[in-house]
């Protein structure tokens, strides 16, 4: 089927600076054969809904690929490239059967794995594309691989550190609340459910999952968490949790409050942290500043 025609005036990628120019830049455009891009193993999103590819894949027919695939010369492989961002376009391009796709070549350090993982995020992120879990994954091996503080993590995808905060606060969710979230249960709900520590309680309440409102699930759970409370603690009061929310986000660390009895005046804060940078960051902010 023949392309219609179609105005590109509103893609910056595909219309703007001539190609003399996106070279100087060091981001220059190609229109590559489909066969020398490799995707890239370690892309953070895992799922793609087969019924929206074929739907791109019938629009790419139509019209073409609109926005450039972003690539990467091959390192180990010469004269092939590394697919960094628009895996979804690569394989609908794959069932619309293209031989060749537009591309831009990012020439910036192959080595910098950060930084590719850093751009693969930040697309998916803008798209909404990634699920919490994906995106929890990305986030932890930035973490764990390239040794980034939240701070850095944060500053990397363009996002808040409470969302880096969140994101590791799910690595750490047991299998059955990690399996509600692969299963596509909101995000802030499972995390909610995470503060319960019996299984079957949790149980109980992931199956009205659908079914509860976010404000009617915490609810609950603090008046469960005030029924089971020892005389040694105490539930945290809706000013203690706010205290709580208030530091989390200032610091974009995971806070913790504990009061030492029921209306007691006294108990703790404990404040998680995920690096050296991020110790050195926390002593900055309550000692220096």
């Amino acid at each position: 089927m023949a392309k219609r025609g179609l105005l590109l005036a509103n893609n910056p990628l595909l219309s703007g600076p001539r190609l003399e120019d996106r070279e100087r830049s060091g981001i220059p455009y190609r229109e590559l054969p489909l066969a020398l891009i490799d995707r890239d193993p370690n892309q953070p999103r895992k799922s793609f809904d087969e019924d929206r590819l074929r739907e791109l894949a019938e629009s790419i027919r139509t019209y073409g690929v609109l926005s450039p695939l972003l690539v990467r010369p091959s390192t180990t492989s010469p004269g092939r490239y590394l697919l960094i961002a628009g895996e979804r376009r690569y394989r609908a391009s794959e069932m619309a059967q293209l031989q060749k796709v537009p591309t831009l070549i990012d020439q910036g350090d192959a080595k910098l794995g950060d930084r590719t993982l850093a751009m693969q995020l930040v697309e998916n992120l803008q798209r909404a594309d990634l699920n919490p879990l994906e995106r929890a994954h990305a986030i932890g091996m930035l973490r764990d691989q390239y040794k980034l503080s939240v701070r850095d993590i944060g500053e990397k995808l363009g996002i808040s550190k409470s969302m880096v905060q969140r994101s590791l606060e799910i690595l750490e969710l047991p299998e059955d609340l990690m399996k509600a979230l692969r299963d596509g249960a909101s995000e802030s709900k499972v995390l909610l459910l995470a503060k319960i520590e019996d299984i079957e309680i949790r149980a109980s309440y992931l199956k009205d999952l659908d079914v509860l409102t976010r404000g009617q699930l915490e609810k609950d759970i603090q008046k469960r968490s005030s029924d089971t409370t020892s005389s040694k603690s105490s539930a945290p009061t809706s000013e203690d949790r706010r205290i709580t929310d208030d530091i989390q986000r200032a610091l974009g660390l995971k806070v913790r409050l504990l009061r030492s009895a029921p209306e007691s005046n006294d108990g703790k804060i404990s404040i998680d942290f995920y690096s050296e940078q991020d110790l050195q960051e926390l002593y900055r902010k309550l000692v220096t500043e």
